[in-house]
Parts: structure tokens; C-alpha cells; sequence
């Protein structure tokens, strides 16, 4: 008798020892019910709420939440009820009694009855109002930030992601029991192990420019450690670059345009002379380097300002956009340049061509313009004639290379319309060569 009464009085002071722990701990424990109504509570609610245990009993944790975190939380704790799941770290604001915000931090497990059915949770709630507001802060800063924000664990899982990051996912965006980050977007999953693996050597993580539904985003990660320095997972930022690229994509091609413009004769659509003369000087530079001939063709309409006067200046524009369709004609090789090079004038460049071979390019092009039979009452002739000066820069000519590039190509030009002002002054309509600095008729009509 005296043990079994012993064993009743250890009970009892069991008792009261877990009561006193429960009632005068700084963590308020309660318990709810499968509808989240409290059904028991510790008296530590006093000091938190600032009401009795019995006030807070049948009623649900909202009822003492300002609205809209009300909606929050009960919206958070509904995920965990339908998975039936243990929970810990619901960081919360809660009202007392007198109108104060006090922040608890709310962890509980799930308890079932002899069926395996939910019949509530126990828990507890810890005052963390020193730090919680903080906390809170960066929760809803996260939550509302208009870049795409998540974590990915090792295993692949998404373990948290923001409203921006759910949008960006769209039908994608993953149930609570559905987090595989690797299901989701498969064709990503290999960078971002490449990730784990770069973070696990300390080595810096790139940032990298990546494509989804139509949308383009620059990915950055950022490994997450924990107490031991371990990489337990990546924080990524996905930046929506769309508008971005597209904005350069457009500059690229106003710049593309403009190159054009810079580059080309608008009437004509040839070379113009600021380009030709660039361009001159680097094929000078390929020919001295390589040692090869270079020649230069100088072409002029003959009589062109009496076919403006009789013609008028539409006619004459039209009269310059044919010349130039002829002199670019299949007779040239690829590699050879022309442009309009000022007024009725045009360039010919013809890299690796020596005298000869330039002379029988220009007495072709001659022949070309003559075949159009252009009417054209001021020429003797009756029809559309051109006057070529030609040039050469010869192969062996390593004197050259002691003068400036644009020495050389202002002598080369200058060669060049020596030649045609003797092909002008011949009669017009022909070719003629500049050998030394004299001129001399290669080829004539």
C-alpha cells in the first residue's frame, strides 16, 4: 500500500513539474484542433496576447491577427494542414489585448487519432517581436520584389520562391508537394549543378543569360551555407532582360543602318568616298605587304552636265543609278570595290590586278556603258559614253614602302586622273593608262 501510494505522489509531482514548465516557460504550447481552434493553452498566452487561456480557447490563431495577416498566415497554414505536415519558423504578427503588435515565431506537429486521421496540431509559439519585424520586413521585401527570386537544394528541390518567380514558372509553378526544381525546367538543371560544383571549390559563380517562354533572363546564383560552411543550396536571381535586348537588338540595327548611310551614296547605292578612300589605304597596305600589283580605275560620264541641262536632273539621277548597276556588274570580280567618288565620277579598285589585266577591266566596262545605247543628244556620238583613267600600283614596287600609305594612294588617284584628263582631252569615250606619271591611250573606241 505505502508503494502504490508512493508511486501515486511521484506521479502527481511529475505532474505539477511538467505543468509548472508549461505554464512558466517563455514559449507559449497550445494545441488545435483539425479546424485550427485552440483547445488547450498554456498560461504563457497572458503575457504574450495579454488574455487568459480561456479567452483564447475555440477560437483560431487569425482571430488574433490584424486582417491582412490573417489572410497570410491562414493562407500559409492551410498548405500545411492539407499536407498534413509538421512545421516550424511561421513567423507572424499577432494583437494583444491593448492594441499592441507583438511577432511569434509558430512551429508545430500534426496529431492523429486511431484512424490516421488529422484530429489537430500541437505547437509553440516564441515572442521574437526584437527581431521579427525584421524578419517580417524581409519576407514581404522578398515576396513583393518585382525580380524572380528562389532556392534550390541540393536534391533539385525548390525550396522557396517569391510571387515574381511563381510568375515567371506560370502553369509550371509547383504545388507544395511538387518542388523538383529539375521537373520543372529540365534543360536548366545541368547549369545550376555546375553551380554546386564551382561553389563547393570556393570559385566564383558566372551569371548567365538564358531563355524561357519567350522571355529572356539573366540568371545569377549564389550558394547558401550552412553552420559548417557546407553548401546546402543556391539563391538565384532571375533578371527579366527582354526589353533590354530587344532595345540593343534595335540600336544594332539603327547602327547597321547608319554604318550604311556612313558608307554608301544614297542615289546610287555604291560606295561613297569617304569609305573608298579607307578602303584604299588598306588594300594598299595588303598589296605592299604581300607584294602584289593593285590598280585603280577613275570612270567619268562624258558630257554629263549638257544631260542634266537637256534631260533635266531626274533623268540625270536615273542616268547615275544605271552607270552604277553596269559598273557593278558580273564583270567585276567579288573581291573589287566600287564607288561613286564624287559627281559623275566613279572608282574602280582591283586588288592583285596588274596594268594589263586592269586595262582590259576598264575597256570592258567601256564597252558596257557604250552597249546601252542611252540616248544622249550632246555627245558626238549620240548615245552615253564614259572615260576611264587607270592606274597601277606595280608588283616589285618597294620604293613605295618608305612613303605614307596615304601618300601613296594620293598618288595612285592622282595617276589615275591624270590618265582620264587624257582621255578627255583625246576625245573622250576610251581608256587610258598612267605608266610613271604620263598618260598614254591603252585602249580607244
Amino acid at each position: 500500500m505505502n508503494n502504490e501510494k508512493k508511486r501515486h505522489d511521484h506521479h502527481d509531482e511529475d505532474a505539477r513539474h511538467l505543468f509548472e514548465l508549461l505554464h512558466n516557460n517563455s514559449d507559449w504550447v497550445w494545441e488545435v484542433d483539425a479546424q485550427g481552434r485552440y483547445t488547450w493553452s498554456s498560461d504563457v498566452v497572458t503575457e504574450l496576447l495579454g488574455v487568459p487561456p480561456e479567452e483564447v480557447i475555440g477560437k483560431t490563431p487569425f482571430d488574433f491577427m490584424p486582417p491582412g495577416e490573417a489572410e497570410r498566415v491562414a493562407c500559409a497554414f492551410g498548405a500545411i494542414v492539407t499536407e498534413k505536415r509538421a512545421f516550424s519558423g511561421l513567423v507572424n504578427r499577432n494583437q494583444r489585448a491593448d492594441g499592441s503588435i507583438v511577432v511569434l515565431e509558430t512551429s508545430g506537429i500534426p496529431l492523429f487519432d486511431e484512424h490516421g486521421e488529422l484530429r489537430g496540431y500541437r505547437g509553440i509559439d516564441r515572442n521574437i517581436s526584437n527581431l521579427g519585424e525584421r524578419v517580417l520586413q524581409l519576407e514581404t521585401i522578398y515576396e513583393t520584389t518585382p525580380v524572380a527570386l528562389c532556392m534550390i537544394d541540393r536534391e533539385g528541390r525548390l525550396v522557396m520562391f517569391n510571387k515574381a518567380m511563381a510568375k515567371l514558372l506560370g502553369d509550371n509553378a509547383p504545388l507544395e508537394t511538387e518542388r523538383r526544381f529539375q521537373q520543372l525546367i529540365p534543360d536548366y538543371w545541368p547549369f545550376f549543378l555546375t553551380d554546386f560544383a564551382l561553389a563547393e571549390s570556393n570559385e566564383e559563380l558566372p551569371s548567365r543569360e538564358l531563355g524561357w517562354r519567350d522571355r529572356c533572363y539573366d540568371i545569377q546564383s549564389v550558394p547558401v551555407r550552412d553552420a559548417m560552411d557546407g553548401v546546402i543550396g543556391l539563391s538565384v536571381t532571375w533578371v527579366d532582360i527582354t526589353e533590354r535586348r530587344q532595345a540593343e537588338h534595335k540600336l544594332a540595327s539603327a547602327n547597321k543602318v547608319l554604318q550604311q548611310y556612313a558608307q554608301h551614296d544614297h542615289l546610287t547605292g555604291l560606295f561613297n568616298r569617304r569609305y573608298m578612300d579607307e578602303r584604299l589605304l588598306n588594300e594598299i597596305a595588303r598589296a605592299l605587304q604581300d607584294d602584289f600589283p593593285l590598280s585603280v580605275c577613275l570612270a567619268d560620264i562624258d558630257y554629263f552636265k549638257h544631260y542634266n541641262d537637256t534631260q533635266g536632273h531626274q533623268a540625270g539621277d536615273d542616268c547615275l543609278r544605271l552607270v552604277a548597276r553596269t559598273l557593278t556588274s558580273a564583270r567585276l570580280r567579288s573581291s573589287d570595290n566600287v564607288s561613286r567618288y564624287g559627281g559623275e565620277e566613279f572608282l574602280i579598285i582591283l586588288p592583285g590586278a596588274n596594268l594589263a589585266q586592269a586595262m582590259n577591266v576598264a575597256e570592258g566596262v567601256r564597252n558596257d556603258i557604250s552597249a546601252l545605247k542611252r540616248p544622249h543628244s550632246a555627245s558626238p556620238t549620240g548615245f552615253l559614253t564614259i572615260s576611264i583613267g587607270v592606274a597601277t600600283l606595280q608588283h616589285g614596287q618597294l620604293r613605295f614602302e618608305e612613303k605614307p600609305l596615304h601618300m601613296i594612294a594620293s598618288g595612285l588617284i592622282h595617276r589615275a586622273d591624270t590618265a582620264l584628263y587624257a582621255a578627255k582631252k583625246q576625245g573622250r569615250n576610251q581608256v587610258v593608262s598612267a605608266r610613271d606619271g604620263h598618260a598614254s591611250t591603252e585602249s580607244t573606241p
